[in-house]
């Protein structure tokens, strides 16, 4: 949730990360939220789940721009590389819906790099607002 432009966790990088990015309400579907030491995205791979989560798509068309704010968020986020036992959060790239629909009221999905929960996270404590997950897309 600390890369999101509506946070307020008071998390110094937050501004700085998301400067110069367009943001776009979505929705993750089959994702559950949990607070371990920081909230904690969770994919449900159960079939039939209809869990969900709101957050932000962060995008540019700036190619250059995208590598770096890929590579600082991952920084962030403790994202190593594809199964990295060190990982803090994985990422994966998903199809989240904007919210709200687009001009014509059609529902419209983007693919993002969403980072989500690993193994290690806690999932004792899971919210009952589902809104915290960050996503990043090429415009």
């Amino acid at each position: 949730g600390s890369l999101r432009p509506d946070d307020d966790s008071g998390q110094a990088w937050t501004k700085e990360a998301v400067r110069g990015l367009k943001a776009q309400k979505a929705k993750l579907s089959k994702a559950r939220l949990y607070q371990d030491q920081y909230a904690c995205a969770v994919l449900d791979s159960a079939r039939g789940s209809n869990h969900y989560i709101f957050g932000y798509v962060l995008s540019t068309n700036d190619e250059q721009l995208f590598k770096e704010k890929l590579e600082l968020f991952d920084q962030i986020e403790g994202y190593r590389g594809p199964n990295s036992p060190l990982n803090l959060y994985d990422r994966s790239v998903m199809d989240v819906e904007l919210v709200p629909p687009n001009e014509q009221n059609l529902t419209s999905s983007v693919k993002a790099y969403v980072y989500h929960g690993t193994n290690r996270c806690n999932r004792q404590n899971q919210f009952h607002q589902e809104t915290g997950f960050n996503g990043i897309d090429r415009e």
